[in-house]
């Protein structure tokens, strides 16, 4: 009777640990597979180039300007639409109405990424050094 108490006991041990063992994995993959807030850790012509292109690509705009200390104290920046010119210069429409639109700076594992703020979309941004903010 006493070898059967300890083979139970022993299995009893192993199952808690087990899950004890899974519980820490998820929770370390999910910190790890999860998306935050970042900052860039420094502002340099070759990122604010980068990040041009990025968010063009995800506006499905031709040209996009942004200041060089973009993403440097913030995560997020509101892109405007340019105003309509004619070839002198002078604007074709009134007011512009249009809200601006969101863009946010990610971190995930070690990689960048810049996110549309009220959609999925997101472009990767591989030689961007950032941290969360």
């Amino acid at each position: 009777m006493c070898r059967q108490v300890s083979s139970q006991v022993i299995k009893l041990i192993f199952s808690a640990i087990f899950i004890v063992g899974l519980t820490g994995c998820s929770a370390f993959a999910e910190s790890e597979t999860k998306a935050v807030p970042a900052l860039l850790i420094s502002a340099e012509a070759n990122n604010t180039s980068q990040l041009e292109q990025a968010i063009a690509s995800l506006l499905n705009t031709d040209n996009v300007k942004i200041s060089p200390s973009a993403f440097v104290q913030s995560s997020l920046l509101a892109i405007e639409r340019a105003p309509h010119k004619d070839a002198t210069g002078q604007l074709i429409m009134g007011r512009n109405y249009e809200m601006p639109q969101m863009v946010q700076l990610y971190i995930q594992g070690d990689k960048c990424s810049i996110k549309l703020a009220n959609a999925e979309q997101s472009r990767q941004l591989p030689k961007l050094k950032c941290k969360a903010e």
